[in-house]
């Protein structure tokens, strides 16, 4: 196995991304460390963030959802931001963090994964452990447009140091099933899917997805807890509705979760 250390590079990166996708990037930043790739995006002007990448050897301060940390070693992963700019209202983008995941799970296939699957709403698992995160914020007016910041972090090659002990979940990385996956042609397929996924969920909307969605549902018929802000609630899962809202059957009714911690069996995933 080779442990030589490889360091993201923007022109490997842009040879690597075809043309129809070159076409559509404002531009594309590779910075060696950064509190978050998100937080350095929306410091941009709103008028840079369109189309715009910025990835990161580092992140200092970087962040899931719920404002969790994301363990980010040096040049071991791969951490990205994308910034959007969708004419919809805010109402219309509910289903965003499902494309961003989808996204995702599709790059890693073209990169040699099998087997993984997307956790509601934005995870990637593998095994039953975390690979992936993805973390969608947004602002803009009730009637649109509205501007997203797509963050994606992957664990790549993750050291199991003493830091990553404090990770408070089951988490694998992607060397566990790709052995030696270049760090750069990763990130080129990543700017391919996340470009190709947003200009379709802009003209299409979620519709277009739904049957992925499905194919790699990690929940659909496993019984879940879903934390939200107030109570949990638990049930089977029954997938997504059009929506992207997360149906439990509660052997009582059918309840639709627009947020939630999710967890499977008693172990969070």
């Amino acid at each position: 196995m080779n442990d030589a250390v490889e360091l993201l590079d923007r022109a490997l990166i842009l040879a690597g991304v075809d043309s129809q996708t070159s076409q559509q990037l404002r531009d594309l930043r590779v910075e060696t460390s950064l509190d978050s790739t998100n937080s350095a995006l929306r410091r941009l002007p709103i008028e840079e963030q369109h189309a715009t990448f910025i990835l990161a050897e580092q992140q200092t301060a970087g962040r899931g959802r719920r404002g969790r940390q994301w363990h980010s070693p040096f040049a071991s992963n791969l951490y990205l931001s994308l910034g959007w700019k969708f004419e919809q209202p805010l109402s219309g983008l509910g289903c965003l963090p499902l494309v961003v995941a989808l996204a995702t799970a599709n790059a890693l296939q073209r990169a040699g994964l099998d087997g993984h699957r997307v956790k509601w709403p934005n995870d990637i698992l593998l095994d039953g452990r975390k690979l992936c995160g993805c973390l969608v914020e947004m602002q803009g007016d009730a009637k649109g447009p509205c501007h997203a910041v797509l963050g994606v972090g992957v664990n790549v090659k993750m050291p199991h140091d003493e830091a990553a002990l404090t990770i408070d979940q089951p988490w694998t990385d992607l060397q566990s099933g790709v052995p030696d996956c270049s760090r750069n042609s990763l990130a080129a397929l990543l700017v391919e899917e996340l470009v190709g996924h947003m200009v379709l969920f802009a003209s299409q909307g979620f519709g277009s997805f739904t049957d992925q969605w499905m194919q790699l549902d990690a929940l659909k018929g496993r019984t879940v807890s879903a934390q939200g802000e107030n109570d949990t609630v638990e049930g089977v899962s029954m997938g997504i509705d059009e929506n992207g809202a997360l149906l439990l059957d509660t052997g009582t009714n059918v309840v639709k979760l627009h947020s939630g911690e999710v967890s499977l069996n008693k172990t969070k995933i």
